[in-house]
């Protein structure tokens, strides 16, 4: 296993991606998550549209920022672990084609996984409504990510994906090869349950993991929300990663672990703690 850092930390800086990039190699990392945002305009009928809008990302597709963050990351020994792609598949119309072009982003960025999650569910449609529609999407993204030489992966994020027994049902329809899981350990922890007992339930199909420790503070959300978008540094939590990472070792795990915390000072004071408990 090797330690990571999702690029979410720039966002309280704020820093730019360049900054960013920089930041995260002096602070000894070697494996950089970005956020990826893929524009695109939906024609509903002859007179509605929508269009899609991003509040933050770090990478967007044009032809010259992907070339100027190929140089920079290969200047700095920086490697891709995964881009992270959240749009919402139970949205097929925009999700699918949002997911496929940030497929073609990671092509292009040497980026071996893309992940994304179901989105909120609707409150006017049923769980098992939602997996039929959120398996019917991942088929349509998993051909062309097979196309493209990219694995994708599911994180756990709503409310499908964060109870061990919808996400086990969204994995038998898939086989290992077809779509794996990005285990998020403050998301699991949040929506109620024991992050060691649901990780053991999925190790085998764990191809990236976010390393987020959730502050005590947060505790009074635990089982009222499915996740949240960055935790503290590695160790200041209440999150059990030493037992987590110790599943995950058993089950054969060598990907990256990708800190996914709130600010600078946090990623740069993870990284001996997550390798101490890499061992």
């Amino acid at each position: 296993m090797q330690p990571g850092i999702n690029l979410e930390f720039a966002r309280s800086g704020p820093l730019d991606l360049a900054t960013a990039l920089d930041a995260a190699a002096a602070a000894g990392y070697r494996f950089i998550e970005p956020y990826v945002y893929t524009p695109l305009e939906l024609k509903i009928n002859s007179h509605l549209s929508i269009q899609t809008a991003s509040v933050y990302h770090h990478l967007n597709g044009e032809a010259q920022q992907l070339r100027d963050f190929n140089h920079q990351r290969e200047r700095l020994g920086l490697s891709c672990s995964a881009l992270d792609a959240h749009a919402s598949l139970l949205l097929p119309q925009i999700g699918v084609p949002y997911l496929k072009r940030a497929i073609d982003i990671a092509a292009e960025v040497d980026c071996p996984f893309v992940m994304s999650d179901e989105g909120p569910v609707p409150e006017w449609m049923t769980l098992e409504q939602g997996l039929d529609l959120f398996c019917a999407s991942w088929e349509a993204v998993v051909r062309h990510a097979q196309a493209r030489g990219i694995r994708v992966a599911v994180e756990l994020h709503n409310a499908l994906t964060t109870q061990p027994a919808c996400l086990e049902k969204l994995l038998a329809r898939f086989s290992p090869a077809e779509l794996g899981v990005n285990f998020d350990t403050g998301n699991s922890f949040l929506a109620g349950n024991d992050p060691v007992d649901f990780v053991r339930r999925v190790a085998a199909r764990v191809v990236h993991v976010h390393v987020k420790d959730i502050p005590a503070s947060q505790l009074s959300l635990r089982g009222r929300v499915t996740g949240t978008r960055t935790g503290v540094a590695v160790g200041e939590g209440v999150v059990n990663l030493r037992g987590i990472i110790g599943v995950l070792r058993e089950a054969g795990y060598a990907g990256v672990l990708s800190v996914e915390c709130d600010t600078l000072a946090q990623a740069q004071a993870s990284r001996p703690p997550l390798e101490k408990l890499i061992g």
